[in-house]
């Protein structure tokens, strides 16, 4: 099933009218792994485009070696931070906390723990952040298991500015 933004954004149309709760969590059953969003092929360029999304809400906290900082205003203090550093951005959801490492630029990645989304409503907020990330850098988005870029729960396509849920037929 999918779930068309646009639609969505109208007000026309909500994720919870075109899937069920039932279909999608399974995927979100606590099994002592988080669950990972990844965007692939990325450069700074779009790290900034992602970190532009993330900065402009007061939803983001960032942390140097567990320690609470001011978020930079440019996503490249906190790679440099990064390389002699532990560095966690992470941005709120509702009750989803979703954790960002800066690992490598050519790769954006976030992790959150399944036990968070226990709700159609949490599906339908981790539905849209998926759609804000990959409206901001044009890429596709991927929602897959703990550290398995393949095993894709949900993804955000650019071309038709949807996300499909892989469980729902």
């Amino acid at each position: 099933m999918w779930w068309n933004a646009d639609v969505a954004k109208s007000g026309a149309l909500s994720l919870s009218s075109t899937m069920d709760w039932s279909q999608i969590a399974p995927d979100f059953t606590p099994d002592g792994s988080l669950r990972d969003i990844y965007i692939l092929g990325t450069s700074i360029d779009d790290w900034a485009l992602i970190w532009n999304v993330l900065f402009v809400s007061n939803r983001l906290t960032f942390e140097v070696e567990g320690i609470a900082r001011t978020p930079p205003a440019d996503v490249r203090e906190a790679f440099a931070f990064h390389a002699s550093h532990s560095v966690t951005a992470c941005y709120r959801l509702g009750k989803q906390r979703l954790n960002c490492h800066f690992f490598v630029e050519d790769e954006v990645e976030f992790d959150l723990d399944p036990r968070d989304v226990d709700e159609l409503v949490d599906a339908e907020r981790l539905g849209q952040f998926l759609i804000d990330l990959g409206r901001a850098t044009s890429k596709e988005v991927r929602l897959t298991a703990e550290n398995q870029p393949g095993a894709v729960i949900a993804r955000y396509s650019p071309r038709s500015d949807t996300v499909i849920w892989s469980r729902v037929q």
